[in-house]
């Protein structure tokens, strides 16, 4: 089975159709979305409506959760406000009643970690960067989730590890959001450019074999989108790759 799985499009919609037309190099037999689709400031109700119209198997990230059960947007941060002012109540509930988890045959989907959304499942927090966790640490997380191949977003960070016993983790990286900088925890994001992020995986008779794409888009209109839209902390991100420096970073975020 060959599966291209894309991650945190965050209405990213420029970079979101480049990938559509690379993915179509691959021929896959399945595409999933590992979540995070919308929340950010740049095409939200234009980013689900493409995803709804591609029918893609998608899971719910910790941003849709947030964004599709909030009744009246009250509470969130600045990112999810925004987009929750700029999608209709269908679109909403969309997001809302994705599942947190999809099984492809023997390929478990998610977001984040099998027990929170809002968990890095092969990487984590170190000195103030995303780096990969031991492989020990990743095995035994598998473990837990009981899956041979487990595909997740959620840090933004491409890689792959594969335990002694031959269960794999992959993360596809970010779609459209290539850097940010987290307030608490402390920590930067940075994918080092600012292309579109996915991987094509094929299972086939006990192997796991990934290949990790950065496909170029627009970068430079949809910083002017975000730009538009009063972020400049995101536009700098969106043409650099980098993690915008402290100062750009709004509060509430």
């Amino acid at each position: 089975m060959r599966i291209a799985a894309v991650s945190d499009v965050h209405g990213n919609l420029p970079a979101l159709r480049a990938v559509v037309d690379d993915i179509a190099r691959f021929a896959p037999d399945q595409v999933v979305n590992l979540g995070d689709c919308a929340s950010g400031p740049l095409w939200p109700a234009e980013t689900i409506d493409l995803l709804r119209e591609l029918g893609w198997a998608t899971v719910r990230g910790n941003h849709d959760r947030l964004v599709g059960m909030s009744s009246d947007g009250v509470g969130l941060g600045r990112s999810d406000r925004w987009t929750w002012d700029r999608l209709g109540a269908e679109q909403r509930a969309w997001l809302a009643t994705l599942p947190p988890a999809l099984r492809l045959g023997e390929v478990l989907c998610l977001h984040g970690r099998h027990d929170s959304d809002e968990a890095f499942l092969m990487h984590e927090v170190r000195e103030g960067r995303i780096v990969a966790l031991d492989r020990e640490t990743v095995a035994e997380r598998l473990r837990i989730a009981a899956a041979r191949v487990t595909l997740c977003g959620h840090s933004h960070t491409a890689g792959e590890c594969v335990t002694d016993d031959g269960a794999a983790a992959i993360n596809p990286g970010s779609v459209g959001w290539p850097a940010y900088r987290n307030r608490a925890p402390a920590y930067v994001c940075e994918a080092g450019a600012p292309h579109a992020r996915y991987a094509v995986v094929d299972v086939q008779g006990g192997r796991v074999r990934s290949v990790f794409r950065a496909v170029e888009y627009d970068c430079a209109g949809a910083a002017e989108q975000a730009e538009r839209n009063g972020r400049p902390d995101w536009a700098h991100a969106l043409r650099t790759g980098l993690a915008p420096p402290a100062a750009l970073r709004p509060r509430g975020t």
